[in-house]
């Protein structure tokens, strides 16, 4: 029976956690409605692009960061060293 009441309590405690979450996310919601209800059309228009921006770039950036790592990786397991250095 104790660990019964052991697992209820905590239920009842991620219950409550769950309930805290959804009321805090859902006035962020609310709140950034009326944020944007009270833009106007050439501010929402900027806030667009800019976040269509950072929607694309950010994985491209991360995309081409890793393959060029992996293509380096590959460049050194199949050669095996590094260029020679240029003296002048």
């Amino acid at each position: 029976m104790k660990t019964s009441t052991i697992h209820q309590s905590r239920f009842q405690s991620f219950v409550a956690d769950m309930e805290h979450l959804g009321r805090k996310s859902h006035r962020a919601v609310r709140s950034g409605a009326r944020t944007l209800a009270a833009l106007s059309w050439p501010a929402l228009l900027a806030v667009a692009i800019l976040l269509a921006i950072l929607l694309s770039l950010i994985p491209l950036v991360l995309t081409l960061f890793v393959g060029l790592l992996l293509l380096k990786l590959v460049a050194t397991a199949l050669f095996g060293r590094r260029p020679a250095q240029i003296v002048e």
